[in-house]
């Protein structure tokens, strides 16, 4: 799935629709490694064939029972699913904007070689989110709704095989929910902090920026002034330093966000 996805989405949000269970985005086409090897899966009767591939030669295939796809992370079809070591890909399965699910299943295959398939699976309805520089934690988002984007950030424990029961949330905040869309992502050269930007109202151009300790399993929850953006869905983060730029479709910075105190200008 593309830009289309996030512009469905997008536009379904602005005209009060319920048309997705929270705010996962769905499937990407690929997502590239370091190296330079991109990992791609298509689903089709009942079987996923998973590729790895450089220069549009593929090096190696692998195949799962089951529709599984690289899972998104931001409504524009950034792709996500590798660990930053680069040796560990994640596959979600497709969402379903209609329900929620009462299960949850995602696959986990060790990369470069796509060899030692091992399936995960969730009482609930879950979309991927990141994985810790480690390789330890998988960190999930749980859906809450199938007419409003609430959730909740979720650690689960890949050596011990379990999803902790605590919720992954900013202790400053009053509630851990949240409720938003991501429409943007920057991750530090480790990806020890993931900063995912979500707008929790498109109407009236509110935003936050979500940062994910992925290695502390800790979050903070980041306020922005309102934007007036002619384009919301293209607004963008860049990572420079230790500061994190939040810019509009035009190249406008709206905010710098100070990655150490989490100060916003």
């Amino acid at each position: 799935m593309t830009r289309l996805l996030g512009t469905f989405i997008a536009a379904a949000a602005l005209a009060g629709a319920a048309a997705a269970a929270g705010p996962w985005p769905g499937l990407a086409q690929q997502v590239q490694a370091p190296s330079g090897v991109a990992y791609e899966a298509v689903a089709a009767k009942g079987v996923t064939t998973v590729k790895a591939v450089r220069n549009g030669a593929v090096l190696r295939t692998a195949r799962v029972t089951g529709a599984f796809g690289v899972p998104a992370v931001t409504t524009a079809g950034e792709a996500g699913g590798l660990s930053p070591s680069g040796k560990l890909l994640v596959l979600a399965q497709p969402p379903d904007y209609r329900r929620l699910r009462t299960a949850t299943r995602f696959v986990l295959l060790n990369t470069p070689g796509l060899t030692n398939a091992r399936t995960i699976v969730l009482r609930g309805d879950f979309g991927y989110d990141a994985i810790s520089p480690n390789g330890r934690w998988l960190y999930l988002i749980q859906h809450l709704s199938a007419g409003q984007a609430n959730y909740l950030v979720r650690a689960y424990d890949l050596p011990r095989k379990r999803l902790l029961p605590r919720v992954i949330a900013d202790k400053g905040e009053p509630r851990s929910r949240m409720s938003g869309m991501p429409i943007a992502r920057a991750t530090s050269a480790r990806g020890d902090w993931v900063y995912t930007l979500y707008t929790s109202d498109p109407e009236t151009q509110a935003l936050f920026v979500h940062a994910l300790n992925t290695a502390g399993l800790a979050a903070h929850c980041i306020d922005l002034p309102r934007a007036s953006t002619r384009d919301l869905f293209s607004t963008t983060l860049a990572l420079g330093g230790r500061e994190l730029a939040v810019r509009d479709v035009d190249g406008n910075t709206i905010a710098r966000i100070d990655t150490r105190t989490f100060a916003v200008r």
